[in-house]
């Protein structure tokens, strides 16, 4: 619809500001090795790109992508409906069919992208995956950039997951280190960000995507409890927060780092409670610890 007048001239103001810059200017020679560095890493991807097009035009030929996303679906639903009774008692149920579907269907793409993306470059990889996983998400009822940011962020987490973490390969290279304990060193440290994906789905507001509309309350508090879901999950991967964190006290951490991110106020409620002994434990270690140095 075009921008109105508010934002045009904020717009405009921006740019009259550009040229007050005091930096100094990038002369004709740095702007043309710019453009040759931007073409060599252009044609490096566009290499890669057009070998991963051959697989995406057998994909949409075949139909094989949607095929994918049905048997997800379908295998997911039917494995939803059989657990379901594991957490219904009587007329009270506490996960939907729905709700297990969903979970069940992200796990099993997400292990598709982990294992698609073994070794392959992201470029390419963002592409094969959003071709194969995509249609599947779709289908589910995931915003598209939502879907998009959640193959791409597994499909990275294959370069720190073990057999084929080839970025966990190159640090063990430089590190003089066992690749393979190096790579379950970075997957265990990478955790969060296995997690990450998990909100974007359950709370695409974090992506300033909402069917309401962006809320800027929403954005905080859904914000906030991902953050302290992935705090708690680091502080139970090291096994210190504010002092050495036993062994009982890093599981409790564990479980309410997985509970804080689903995007709720009861989610968030049950957390602290099983996160607070651990808390606890740790607020007095602090204490006593200060006690003992003063």
């Amino acid at each position: 619809g075009g921008f109105d007048l508010i934002m045009s001239l904020i717009l405009i103001g921006g740019a009259v500001l550009a040229t007050f810059n005091p930096q100094d200017r990038i002369s004709l020679k740095e702007m043309g090795d710019t453009f040759e560095t931007g073409v060599k890493y252009a044609l490096a991807v566009g290499a890669a790109s057009a070998a991963v097009g051959i697989v995406i035009g057998v994909i949409n030929t075949t139909g094989i992508g949607f095929r994918i996303g049905f048997m997800v679906t379908q295998a997911a639903s039917n494995l939803g409906g059989d657990l379901h009774g594991l957490f219904a008692f009587g007329s009270w149920e506490l996960f939907s069919v729905e709700d297990l579907t969903l979970f069940i269907s992200l796990v099993f793409i997400a292990l598709a992208c982990i294992l698609m993306g073994a070794g392959v470059p992201t470029t390419a990889l963002y592409i094969m995956l959003v071709s194969v996983a995509q249609p599947a998400l779709a289908q589910l009822g995931i915003p598209p950039i939502a879907s998009h940011m959640f193959v791409l962020y597994y499909g990275v987490v294959a370069e720190i997951t073990p057999p084929v973490c080839t970025s966990a390969y190159a640090a063990a290279a430089i590190a003089n280190s066992n690749p393979f304990r190096t790579g379950i060193s970075a997957f265990t440290l990478g955790l969060g960000k296995v997690v990450a994906p998990m909100a974007f789905v359950y709370a695409p507001v974090l992506l300033f995507v909402s069917s309401t509309g962006f809320d800027l309350w929403e954005f905080s508090y859904t914000a906030t409890s991902c953050i302290a879901g992935v705090v708690a999950l680091s502080a139970a991967v090291v096994g210190y927060w504010l002092a050495p964190m036993g062994v009982i006290y890093r599981i409790l951490m564990a479980f309410a780092g997985l509970v804080f991110i689903a995007p709720s106020l009861q989610a968030d409620l049950v957390a602290l409670i099983i996160a607070s002994p651990a808390i606890i434990s740790q607020l007095m270690a602090r204490r006593n610890s200060k006690a003992e140095a003063a």
